[in-house]
């Protein structure tokens, strides 16, 4: 019994320690088990993108596992360390890149097949060492150089600075300073120093801006009119046809009503003047716009009074520039100018007569903007106290119009008068006092003129009429070698259209098998002839059918004499071919003309015939 207890005794405690170590084996795993990890997940899809999906985890993890998605080689420098939260759908390996970079404050480096992983200061520093000024001179065509040099300053860096040449004096008056200066020799440029990106940013803006202006021309017309007693105040413009016309309401306002937009004849009345309790009519300035033909406005125009043409210029200008026209005189003053120790004298001048300015403004539609200026100016210079002082007489306008290109502009209203005094008396008895007024008389006559000005602004598509004119002479050119190669007589096209022209003839006379022989000649020298083709086939086959059952073109072949008419038959057809019969060779064709007459075919050395066009067959076929 007791031993029985002791071995008892001795099993037990063996049980209790085995079982003691089962259960505390899993509550030991379970200790020991670290925190779960977050999932990252990047996949490359078939069309090249990266699809992104990661949570707390770590960027170079992520940054190794982008590499190996998209077998891209990126290396991270020591200090890149942070923590990505990120979910990208469908975006470029570059956005997927830059976005997961740039929220941390890093940047990458694109060196060969490498891609480097720096700090956004660290790059900075690398790019600014790398970076070197570089010097580029950009020739200007049309702007400006110190325009151009104000408008790429806000694209310059730290570094840059933009130097501008050739500047372009003002005004045409040379002044003795000028002698021997060679400042009209320089070119518009300006010379930039800065970085290479800055550089290109620049050329990209002034290629932009360097661009040919548009043009205008600006045909004028000066007309001089007569007024008499019928049409005392000005031309009654509500007698020509083809006429959209207009009063001023106001003449003292009719600038500012043009240049805001308000005028507006519908309810109003024109100005009117009264002479002797007699309404004479409407009277101011006048405007308006000729939409049809020009001759056809000045006919009518001289149906109603004399009309007589004082100027006729054409002057192009540039888009908004000014162009200036005078018709009339320029009568010479002196200017003195005293200062406490000298007198200075200059000779000075004052314009008079007819003096028309403009300017256009190209708008889009084809719509032109017009600042006019139309001036009627007369005077003179007198003598007072040992100084010459010049008296002006002007009539002016100043208007903006707005009309389409190639519309006239009507601008009437401004009056010339000239008075002539002629006197008359019998002689010696006309001299004496009081009793001479008897035998003497005076005349004064006075003609008054209307000034009206006719203006047609154009725009001019220079560009575009360059390129027809070098498209027509391409054409000239190649018309002219088209001709001087068809007239050799060893030329493809020449031996071309004589096979053909010996196969018309043949087939005129029935002679099938020459007209065949002609025609495979023919088309191995040219392979592009449809209506040698059809006569083949139609002679290989031995059928009478027509080359072309379109009537409108068998008659314009009847008339160049291409094709046969329907009323010439060709030999009878040779008898079919019984199968069953053995195949005897086939002979020369017979033709009665002389074989020696004939042209050889020639090959070039690469296999290909010679060819002509059907054009070229029709052409020698009508001669």
């Amino acid at each position: 019994m007791h031993m029985l207890l002791r071995g008892t005794s001795l099993h037990f405690p063996a049980a209790m320690l085995l079982a003691v170590l089962f259960l505390a084996g899993p509550v030991h795993a379970q200790d020991a088990e670290p925190a779960s990890e977050p999932e990252s997940d990047i996949e490359m899809t078939s069309y090249g993108t990266v699809d992104m999906a990661v949570q707390d985890a770590d960027l170079v993890q992520v940054l190794e596992m982008l590499s190996m998605q998209s077998q891209r080689n990126i290396i991270a420098g020591r200090d890149v360390s942070a923590t990505v939260t990120a979910n990208l759908y469908d975006v470029t390996f570059e956005e997927a890149l830059d976005s997961i970079l740039r929220v941390n404050g890093y940047g990458f480096i694109e060196e060969g097949a490498f891609i480097y992983v720096y700090p956004l200061e660290r790059i900075a520093e690398i790019e600014k060492a790398r970076r070197q000024v570089e010097t580029r001179i950009f020739e200007l065509y049309y702007l400006n150089a110190s325009d151009a040099a104000q408008v790429i300053q806000p694209l310059l860096s730290d570094a840059g600075q933009a130097v501008p040449m050739g500047t372009v004096e003002e005004g045409f008056n040379p002044d003795e300073s000028d002698n021997g200066a060679d400042a009209y020799a320089y070119t518009a440029k300006i010379v930039v120093t800065d970085y290479p990106s800055q550089l290109e940013r620049i050329a990209e803006l002034l290629v932009d801006l360097d661009l040919s202006p548009q043009q205008v021309m600006v045909e004028s017309t000066i007309l001089q009119t007569k007024v008499s007693e019928n049409n005392a105040f000005g031309i009654d413009f509500s007698l020509v046809s083809h006429l959209n016309f207009e009063d001023i309401v106001s003449p003292l306002s009719a600038a500012n009503d043009l240049i805001s937009g308000n005028y507006n004849t519908d309810n109003a009345l024109a100005g009117t003047s009264t002479v002797g309790g007699t309404d004479t009519g409407a009277g101011g300035f006048k405007f308006g716009v000729v939409k049809d033909d020009f001759a056809i406005f000045l006919r009518a125009l001289d149906s109603v009074t004399d009309v007589t043409v004082v100027a006729r210029p054409k002057v192009m200008c540039l888009n908004r520039q000014r162009g200036e026209i005078l018709v009339g005189r320029r009568l010479g003053y002196l200017n003195t100018t005293q200062t406490e120790t000298s007198t200075t004298q200059t000779v000075e001048f004052l314009d008079t007569g007819i003096h028309l300015m403009f300017r256009p403004f190209i708008t889009p539609n084809e719509m032109i903007r017009m600042e006019l200026y139309p001036r009627l100016s007369s005077g003179d210079v007198q003598l007072e106290a040992n100084y010459t002082v010049p008296n002006e007489d002007t009539h002016e306008i100043f208007t903006n119009v707005r009309v389409k290109s190639g519309e006239t502009i009507v601008l009437g209203g401004l009056f010339e008068e000239q008075t002539t005094m002629s006197r008359e008396q019998v002689p010696l008895l006309g001299d004496i006092p009081i009793v001479g007024n008897a035998f003497r008389g005076q005349d004064d006559e006075t003609q008054r003129k209307e000034i009206i000005f006719l203006v047609t602004p154009s725009i001019i598509a220079d560009e575009r009429l360059w390129e027809m004119g070098q498209d027509g002479l391409e054409i000239l050119d190649a018309v002219r070698l088209g001709a001087r190669a068809g007239l050799l007589p060893f030329s493809r096209d020449q031996i071309t259209a004589d096979y053909n022209r010996d196969a018309i003839e043949a087939f005129r006379k029935g002679e099938l098998d020459l007209a065949l022989y002609y025609a495979n000649n023919s088309l191995r020298t040219s392979s592009k002839q449809p209506e040698m083709a059809r006569m083949r086939d139609t002679l290989s086959s031995n059928k009478q059918e027509a080359w072309n059952r379109n009537m409108q073109r068998r008659i314009l072949d009847r008339e160049i004499d291409l094709v046969p008419p329907n009323d010439l038959t060709p030999a009878p057809v040779a008898p079919e071919f019984d199968p069953e019969q053995p195949v005897e060779p086939a002979e020369a064709p017979v033709s009665t003309s002389d074989a020696s007459d004939l042209p050889i075919l020639e090959t070039d050395t690469d296999g290909d015939s010679f060819g002509a066009s059907t054009d070229d067959v029709t052409r020698a076929a009508a001669e």
